[in-house]
């Protein structure tokens, strides 16, 4: 990558290419171009393979006609996950100690005056600069520093936001714990509240929330992110003063953001348990990470089926519930000739199906039943309190 001028592949019609050759196949497009300074390019040819995917998670960015890096792109926050994050905050001065490919810049410069973004990739910060000019964005600065460095010089700032390297060693094999990414925030926290009172992170989603708390010691607020029910960033708010820890769920989608927010995770007390219910309840992926599920169904009066069993039932509709929400048909004790006798009688070929703490994998039951994916019908499988395996028969309510 790089191998030719960046400047003049900056200043290149990029337009006009992807408009001519985005269908076009890869290879084919690399030997027409074999030996041309621009168009053979491997920068330029790997537009080719990430707008498509850039068009859906980063439709402001290839609508200027922005350049990307295949790992830049990986690790950035889609334009919707980055303007939620961007809600959360106001002021004059922002610190980005991982400017990366600079989408959560974008976001943040629409609530923030003045933005610092440092990175230490030189030629990946020239790439950012060209796209920031073509996105009219005039009120961040993208330097060419080490976070760790520029810390020891710099100013106060409101906020100062670190999405650290998960692949920072050069086989670009990707790592989780805090002491495993660049820069570590374990090593700069204490220089870092001497620069403001807030400090954002975004971690992966896979980490464990509890641990996290107990690491860092002043987290005051954790929102679990999720973007059309697939859990995306862990945001980690960290106060340099005492605050009372809230923790939110929360999920986009095209049409609204849901969210819940509690201060109790996980043992909440006068959790209800029982397998009876006219309705039955799946709630969103962001509650059940965020430790908030039980929480939930005890603030809307439902019962959990079982401990280790995310699904609730109830007699009652809860009016926009955070998750999925279906009529109940039948509920049977699982038994394979019973099941079986019971869609056949009903004529269910084609189901969604489902399972949560129950032995069987979805694609043993499909197998095991014969059932194909698809229609109005919903099974779903789990056990009870009393680890007896059922299956429910449900209908989506719109």
């Amino acid at each position: 990558m790089y191998k030719n001028n960046l400047t003049e592949i900056l200043n290149s019609d990029l337009k006009s290419f992807i408009d001519e050759y985005l269908e076009e196949d890869m290879m084919k497009v690399a030997l027409k171009f074999s030996g041309k300074s621009v168009e053979g390019d491997p920068l330029i040819l790997e537009q080719l393979k990430l707008y498509k995917k850039a068009s859906i998670k980063l439709p402001t960015f290839t609508n200027a006609y922005c350049f990307f890096t295949s790992k830049s792109f990986e690790q950035a926050s889609s334009e919707n996950l980055a303007l939620y994050k961007a809600s959360l905050f106001s002021g004059k001065k922002m610190l980005d100690l991982s400017g990366g490919l600079g989408v959560d810049d974008w976001a943040f410069s629409k609530k923030i005056t003045s933005i610092i973004s440092l990175d230490t990739d030189s030629k990946l910060n020239q790439i950012v600069r060209s796209n920031f000019k073509k996105l009219k964005l005039d009120n961040i600065e993208r330097l060419d520093e080490d976070a760790t460095e520029y810390i020891l010089k710099s100013n106060n700032f409101d906020l100062v936001y670190l999405d650290a390297d998960r692949r920072p060693s050069s086989n670009n094999k990707r790592v989780l714990g805090l002491n495993d990414s660049m820069p570590n925030i374990l090593q700069i926290k204490e220089r870092l509240f001497e620069l403001t009172d807030t400090i954002l992170l975004k971690l992966s989603p896979m980490l464990d929330i509890s641990a996290l708390i107990g690491e860092l010691k002043t987290v005051s607020e954790v929102f679990v992110v999720s973007l059309n029910n697939e859990v995306k960033e862990l945001l980690l708010v960290l106060k340099n003063t005492s605050k009372d820890l809230t923790i939110s769920a929360v999920d986009i989608s095209k049409k609204t953001i849901q969210s819940f927010t509690s201060n109790e995770i996980k043992n909440v007390k006068d959790v209800s348990y029982s397998d009876e219910g006219s309705y039955f309840y799946e709630p969103s992926l962001s509650l059940i990470k965020s430790g908030l599920a039980k929480v939930y169904a005890t603030e809307n009066k439902l019962s959990v089926l079982a401990v280790n069993s995310y699904f609730f039932v109830s007699d009652n509709y809860v009016e926009d519930f955070f998750g999925r929400s279906f009529k109940v048909f039948n509920k049977i004790f699982f038994s394979k000739s019973a099941i079986k006798k019971y869609l056949s009688h009903h004529n269910i070929t084609h189901a969604n199906v489902s399972k949560r703490n129950f032995p069987n994998e979805v694609d043993e039951l499909k197998k095991l039943f014969l059932i194909k994916d698809g229609g109005d019908d919903y099974l779903f499988f789990s056990q009870n309190n009393s680890q007896q395996r059922l299956m429910f028969h449900c209908q989506k309510i719109n």
